[in-house]
């Protein structure tokens, strides 16, 4: 059957349904934030969002509408992430309803020198209001992290299926160094890992689609020597992982006061060892297993 004029005829920019129109907005509204970020206005950047728009940050943090939302940026802009400029793609639009669409979209955040700092997924909701414009009304970011393969051959060709209740995994190891560009070139020529996030103070993460590398730039003035530093759990429940911490007699794990996004709390084994415990993951690419969609 003839689809009706200007209805839900497939687009030929990328998008499933809707409006050439209606995707041309859409997509102005991730224009829209990038010139918000580019001239370090929060309140510019905060016009894309509804005015109770449900947002959740890389670290799991909920501003409450788009003020909110403004507030938290412009301490961005203020603060780690002052003279950065955002590169906001639109992967895909899907047009649920003519008035309502979800988003896929990439975001990668540059120092001012032109280095790439860190690269954002995220899945956001938009309307059209009664007005004809269209807004996001709700949007959740993140990094996306390694999975572990869920199989694996034994020695015999058979398949080992991992257990459903997966164990906390290593995956993150963190070196003080003096010049963690340096170093990160000597990882990445050496043994190809990928570098996927810089900090604005030049500390850079690594990966080998597994496990992430973190080289923390030394602090001339600091206490804390150069060398390894910490490492890391991917772990399913913070809950149950703190309670078993507790039990074994060690002290409840902190929760991480930190801009970096790649851990939410720090713990520490009976003989003083720092380790970081994170839900969501440390980030860096994820295994060639993952990247075939299986």
């Amino acid at each position: 059957m003839q689809q009706p004029e200007g209805t839900n005829a497939p687009a030929q920019d990328g998008t499933e349904d809707g409006t050439r129109d209606d995707a041309r907005m859409i997509r102005a509204l991730w224009a829209e934030m990038a010139r918000g970020w580019a001239a370090g206005d929060a309140a510019l950047f905060a016009t894309s969002f509804a005015e109770d728009c449900d947002f959740t940050t890389v670290r799991g943090d909920k501003p409450h509408g788009r003020a909110g939302i403004a507030a938290g940026h412009d301490a961005l802009f203020h603060g780690p992430y002052a003279g950065t400029v955002l590169d906001a793609r639109v992967v895909a639009v899907r047009f649920l309803r003519p008035d309502l669409a979800t988003v896929e979209a990439e975001s990668t955040i540059t120092a001012p020198d032109g280095q790439p700092l860190t690269t954002t997924h995220a899945l956001a909701v938009v309307e059209r209001t009664a007005e004809g414009h269209w807004l996001i009304s709700a949007f959740h970011n993140m990094i996306p992290a390694p999975r572990p393969a869920q199989q694996a051959p034994d020695p015999k060709g058979s398949t080992v299926v991992e257990p459903t209740a997966a164990r906390p995994k290593l995956r993150h190891l963190a070196i003080v160094a003096r010049d963690p560009e340096k170093l990160a070139e000597f990882y990445s020529s050496v043994f190809a890992m990928e570098l996927f996030h810089r900090d604005p103070d030049g500390s850079c993460f690594l990966s080998d689609g597994y496990l992430s590398l973190a080289l923390i730039k030394h602090q001339l003035d600091g206490e804390t020597p150069v060398g390894f530093n910490h490492f890391g759990f991917h772990i399913e429940d913070t809950a149950a992982t703190t309670e078993a911490l507790v039990a074994a007699g060690t002290p409840k794990p902190a929760e991480r006061f930190t801009n970096r996004p790649f851990a939410e709390y720090r713990a520490m084994d009976p003989e003083g060892n720092w380790f970081d415990l994170s839900e969501h993951g440390f980030g860096g690419p994820r295994p060639p297993s993952d990247s075939t969609g299986s």
